[in-house]
């Protein structure tokens, strides 16, 4: 028996917990997947730091969710503003000077420190296996945090449909591949990439995402582990 089996026969044992977690997981999971891809829009920022929607915030609480929030409070208390949140974005994640948080997966493993190196391969095999593809295949990386956060999400909604379509061995197969992909790639390197965001941004909006990514990885450890 696999370890992804295991857990996946630990999950079944209650489906009513399980459909709580693949929701709150899905939610999470997609809100930073998008604000690591993409600087937000100046409507998005103030959804993001509204202090009612943080008080709901779905990852199970932590300090790091925590203080995640707390930062995302502070930037709007401090004014942060689009433009600020832009240029932290770009001197994290793309430059034109040394990205301070690589957000790639094949640069934080693979002995060469490069993009587009076997994890790259990986990851692109793991969304295949379920139909799925970057939108910029071979054009930019597959294994950026955004989109293997944003895959994750994914699987967890197909898990829910699952789950309300009664088909088992879909559900069984999705549950396996959150597994296998948070243990073999989430896991191994998220939490090292979003320590470096929360050490290197220069917004609190930043910061914030940085830890709130560090609380939802963990709260998806131990959701996913026996």
């Amino acid at each position: 028996m696999t370890r992804a089996t295991t857990v996946v026969d630990h999950l079944l044992q209650d489906r009513a917990e399980l459909a709580r977690h693949l929701d709150r997981m899905a939610a999470a999971f997609t809100t930073l997947s998008r604000v690591l891809l993409v600087p937000p829009a100046p409507e998005v920022l103030d959804q993001l730091r509204d202090a009612d929607l943080l008080s709901q915030w779905p990852a199970l609480p932590s300090p790091e969710s925590r203080d995640g929030i707390n930062q995302l409070l502070e930037s709007a208390q401090a004014g942060e503003d689009a433009r600020d949140v832009r240029r932290d974005f770009n001197q994290l994640f793309v430059g034109p000077e040394r990205m301070t948080a690589p957000p790639y997966e094949s640069v934080h493993l693979s002995e060469d420190k490069l993009v587009f190196e076997q994890e790259t391969f990986l990851v692109r095999a793991a969304y295949a296996a379920f139909g799925l593809a970057a939108p910029r295949l071979n054009q930019e990386p597959d294994d950026h945090i955004g989109l293997e956060m944003g895959f994750v999400a994914e699987l967890c909604v197909r898990g829910l449909d699952a789950l309300d379509g009664a088909d088992e061995l879909e559900l069984r197969r999705v549950l396996a591949g959150v597994a296998t992909f948070l243990d073999d790639h989430l896991l191994a390197w998220g939490p090292q990439c979003l320590t470096l965001v929360m050490g290197e941004a220069t917004t609190c909006f930043y910061r914030g995402v940085g830890s709130l990514g560090l609380g939802l990885l963990d709260d998806a450890d131990r959701t996913f582990r026996v």
